[in-house]
């Protein structure tokens, strides 16, 4: 394929399709799991009760919004790799690892735990799969856009923690 014809199909370039497949494929399951996080905190925004309502409930608001700026990003990569993101709820529900939880059934310190929870499954997935060197060196963008990723889950976590110590 000349480089007219590849540019034509990936806005990155010259890069196997093997390598973009492996790439796009972990960015969709980190998509199906970044929307079950976006979708625990809003859950937990509706629900939260108790004496740190107000801190909590807005909180959970800036989290979940900053959740949803991140799938939007995520799945805006796929599409740079010139894939398709996932983009239904079946499909999400099929593909996230992160466990739901009735928010009923949970004090507000609950939810956060199991908010952090999943938020270091996140984290720890990205590490993982940046592991694989071999298979991003011709794709530094994705790269560097999950190095980002993972820096504002970490923050999430270092916030999440906070509101529990």
């Amino acid at each position: 394929m000349n480089n007219f014809e590849t540019l034509r199909k990936r806005a990155i370039g010259d890069i196997s399709e093997e390598d973009v497949t492996q790439i796009a494929d972990f960015m969709n399951n980190l998509l199906a799991n970044e929307y079950a996080l976006f979708t625990k905190a809003l859950n937990y925004h509706w629900n939260i009760t108790g004496p740190r309502f107000n801190s909590l409930h807005q909180f959970l608001e800036d989290s979940y919004k900053n959740l949803l700026i991140i799938m939007d990003e995520t799945a805006e990569r796929i599409r740079v790799l010139g894939e398709t993101p996932m983009g239904t709820v079946e499909k999400f529900n099929s593909t996230m690892k992160l466990k739901e939880h009735n928010a009923q059934n949970l004090s507000s310190s609950q939810m956060l735990a199991d908010m952090l929870e999943s938020n270091l499954i996140i984290q720890n997935d990205i590490k993982g799969f940046l592991r694989k060197e071999e298979l991003l060196r011709d794709d530094p963008g994705s790269e560097d856009f999950l190095v980002s990723t993972l820096r504002k889950h970490e923050d999430f976590s270092w916030m999440l923690k906070s509101h529990l110590e």
